[in-house]
């Protein structure tokens, strides 16, 4: 005959949930996953119907190539373990510098520059470099990629690859038997740019500076290899120029141009732009003025011509100059400039000039009238004069000075001006529309203009931003359509663009409110690990702020906390104490308990539960009466050697034994404190009183307490008084608490007020007795009964008992 215990253990598997067994100190854990609770990996739950219905899969994490590889190496340093094969480190690292799209942040260079460190004292046992020439010349290429981080390890790395690649040139060099003399000179022309780049990149302009001294001079006597000899020197004087610019370096930006000066290096427009640019961008149009009327050399540097007319300095400065109200000197530019013929950019820069000074879109609209029949009139005259049109360009930087002037009107008309003139936007057209429309709140208009830049594959940092903003704009926006949500995020995952911290953080928070777990996760997945430590501090923030949130749900913040735990194991113990508070606010110490376990069980110094940890677990115990998780926190505390005990800590303990019943642990607790070195503190004594409600001859102990108090002419504040008087009360000495009540203000010199009162009032436990109080206070105190009762009441032993008002009595330890 088969026992009953069978076939309870066989129903319990056909319905897939557990045997709960008396006394398993798993218990807890099991009870929280009955609660319908979901985590991050959901557990498979089938009928009958669906056991053949696939289950959704979380997406595997997007880490770097090779990172993965390279973090373990740090890991098993920092733990003294055994370390990876270096033929397994200097292929990670090649896969890692194999990236051609995103910039490296600094965080992922750090383990970069350890495993590099690793290869140099780990060489090929046949001496042979890890790396060619070529592979290191590409390295440094790639670190030149400015990220959001400060780049220092960009730059350490950097120095160690170039003097690399440079002792491996000269072996090789060597090698072929070429001439050192020319074997330097192909060096610094065609490799040595690249290493100057990302000095200027990273704050190290200085350096880059002597390095230009002391290679690129100008030479009297042209060499051999002239034309590929000037590009180079042309380009790394304006990166030094450029790099001292971006460091707001004035003085040393200037001693540059002196010292190019010296060492006869031309001084050509891209040059002069970075100048006038610069102290445009400062507002110091006197230093602009200066620059932008000094000569420069007609010399054209292939790729220089790109960056010279993306940054061109004429509209730049007449802009300046009409919004700080310079009128003359933009006046005295644009007549020197219409006594002759203009070129396409100098109509340009006057049409910008005009709409900076004030003048409308109509007005633009007839001065471009004038510009096409000036120029039809010119080539009737002379037929090689190239046709003039305003373009894209044209409108673009108009609406640009209405971006500046914040005026979203008149860069609407402008737009609409150029279509007029069927000259339709670009993808920088419909990224400024982006963001004008999103700064006066046309969220709608926004997503409008974003129709213009679907599907572009070639975006450029500045679309993508804005596109970022308006996908942040739309998860903040109280009335979204979701599916246009998802088709701005799916359209951006479709050209492998990286969303920035901040949209990923949005987009998650929507996810979690839509209970679609598993699209957060998924989103995490693919973005999370390649943002650094400080992009990730964004998500994980957000993240917290939503589990806090009073109006999220229970089981959506424990959704959330389990994203939290899984995908930034990072997070510090300072913010999980907050969640575990959180918890406990929400009357859930069970999944508090868990918060708690997770911290217990870390193993890495900062995040491992501490003394705090502890103190707050205890504090939540007490205050929600949850007996069974303090005796199982309490015994992780015995086995914790890394904690000692002190009077705080002891304070959480008799406040969490007191508040669950086992008052006599918490006088014992009480005894230990008083016995120690460090001693009792007011929160000690008043928590002592707090153990003494509600036990058998708890007067008598509270008493005695009370009577040392005043042995050692301790002073009594309002706090240790309520408990005394809580303690008193609730062991139903009530003359003796009535006696109390009405001496404390000449005694003591507090007024009754809503917390002593109250406090009376709740520990009086008799029916008639709460009727004589409440009459004594409301002949009194009436204005303080009145506030009592405003805080609503319940009534115990379900509604024949005494009345308990919502009066909030925690201690802190």
């Amino acid at each position: 005959m088969p026992s009953h215990l069978t076939r309870v253990v066989f129903r319990r598997i056909v319905a897939n949930k557990p045997l709960l067994c008396h006394g398993c100190l798993s218990r807890p854990r099991i009870a929280l996953a009955l609660n319908g609770v979901r985590t991050v990996a959901p557990p498979q739950r089938r009928t009958f119907l669906a056991m053949f219905k696939p289950q959704r899969k979380i997406k595997p994490a997007e880490i770097p190539p090779g990172l993965e590889a390279l973090a373990d190496l740090g890991a098993a340093q920092r733990q003294a373990i055994r370390l990876p094969s270096p033929a397994d480190i200097a292929a990670a690292l090649g896969a890692f510098f194999a990236q051609k799209t995103a910039p490296f942040e600094d965080f992922h260079i750090q383990h970069a520059l350890n495993a590099y460190r690793f290869l140099v004292e780990h060489p090929k046992e046949d001496g042979t470099p890890w790396f060619s020439q070529a592979q290191l010349n590409v390295m440094v290429y790639r670190l030149a990629r400015t990220p959001r981080t400060d780049g220092m390890r960009h730059l350490e790395l950097g120095r160690m690859l170039h003097a690399e690649a440079k002792r491996l040139y000269e072996l090789e060099c060597a090698a072929s038997g070429a001439k050192p003399d020319t074997c330097l000179r192909k060096y610094q022309t065609v490799k040595l740019w690249r290493f100057v780049q990302l000095l200027t990149a990273f704050g190290a302009s200085l350096e880059a500076r002597d390095i230009a001294a002391a290679t690129f001079m100008w030479p009297k006597t042209p060499p051999p290899d002239w034309e590929d000899r000037q590009g180079a020197i042309l380009k790394c004087w304006n990166l030094v120029l450029r790099g001292l610019a971006r460091e707001s370096n004035e003085t040393e930006l200037l001693r540059t141009v002196q010292l190019m000066q010296e060492l006869s290096v031309p001084w050509i427009p891209v040059m002069q732009n970075t100048l006038v640019n610069y102290f445009v961008e400062k507002e110091d149009l006197s230093q602009a003025k200066h620059w932008f009327l000094q000569p420069t050399a007609d010399i054209e540097v292939k790729e220089l011509k790109r960056l010279e007319k993306n940054q061109r300095s004429l509209p730049r400065l007449l802009r300046a100059c009409a919004l700080s109200g310079d009128h003359a000197f933009g006046h005295q530019i644009v007549a020197s400039l219409l006594k002759e013929m203009p070129e396409k950019a100098t109509w340009d820069a006057i049409l910008i000039w005009s709409a900076a000074i004030g003048k409308g879109p109509d007005e633009i609209d007839r001065m471009i009238n004038v510009m096409i029949r000036r120029n039809n009139e010119e080539r009737q005259k002379n037929p090689s004069v190239p046709p003039m049109q305003p373009d894209i360009d044209t409108i673009n930087q108009l609406v640009e000075v209405s971006m500046s002037k914040q005026d979203s009107y008149s860069a609407e008309r402008y737009v609409a001006l150029g279509e007029k003139r069927g000259i339709f936007p670009n993808e920088r057209t419909f990224t400024m529309q982006i963001q004008y429309r999103l700064s006066i709140g046309d969220i709608d208009g926004a997503r409008t203009a974003y129709f213009g830049l679907q599907g572009d594959k070639s975006g450029d940092e500045q679309s993508l931003a804005a596109v970022n903003q308006l996908i942040q704009a739309l998860c903040l926006s109280q009335h979204f359509n979701f599916d246009d949500l998802m088709a701005i995020v799916d359209d951006l995952h479709e050209r492998k663009a990286r969303l920035a911290p901040e949209t990923v953080a949005a987009l998650c928070l929507v996810h979690l409110r839509r209970g679609e777990l598993h699209d957060a996760v998924d989103l995490l997945q693919v973005h999370a690990h390649h943002f650094s430590p400080d992009q990730r501090v964004i998500i994980r923030k957000n993240l917290a702020s939503f589990i806090l949130d009073g109006q999220t749900s229970t089981a959506d913040a424990w959704d959330a906390y389990q994203i939290l735990r899984q995908a930034f194991p990072e997070t510090p113990r300072g913010d999980r104490i907050q969640i575990m508070n959180g918890f406990f606010a929400r009357k859930r110490s069970d999944m508090a308990c868990h918060v708690f376990f997770h911290m217990r069980n870390e193993t890495h110094p900062e995040l491992t539960a501490t003394k705090d940890v502890y103190v707050a677990a205890f504090t939540g115990f007490a205050r929600n009466l949850d007996a069974e998780s303090l005796e199982l926190a309490h015994n992780q505390l015995k086995l914790d050697l890394n904690v000692d005990m002190d009077t705080q800590l002891r304070n959480s303990l008799m406040l969490a034994h007191a508040a669950t019943g086992n008052h006599k642990r918490a006088l014992e607790i009480w005894a230990e404190i008083g016995a120690s070195k460090e001693g009792p503190t007011y929160n000690s004594i008043a928590i002592a009183f707090r153990s003494c409600e509600g036990m058998s001859f708890g007067d008598e102990h509270a008493k005695s307490i009370w009577r040392r108090l005043k042995e050692m002419d301790i002073e009594i504040d309002k706090n240790i008084y309520t408990a005394y008087l809580g303690a008193i009360t609730r062991n139903h000495l009530h003359d003796e608490a009535l006696a109390l009540v009405e001496s404390v203000e000449e005694e003591y010199g507090f007024k009754p007020d809503l917390y002593i009162l109250g406090t009376w009032f709740n520990t009086t436990v008799n029916i008639e007795r709460q009727k004589q109080v409440e009459e004594w206070i409301k002949g009194r105190y009436p204005e303080v009964w009145a506030d009592f009762e405003a805080l609503g009441h319940w009534v115990t032993m379900d509604g024949f008992g005494y009345r308990q008002y919502n009066l909030n009595r925690d201690l802190d330890p």
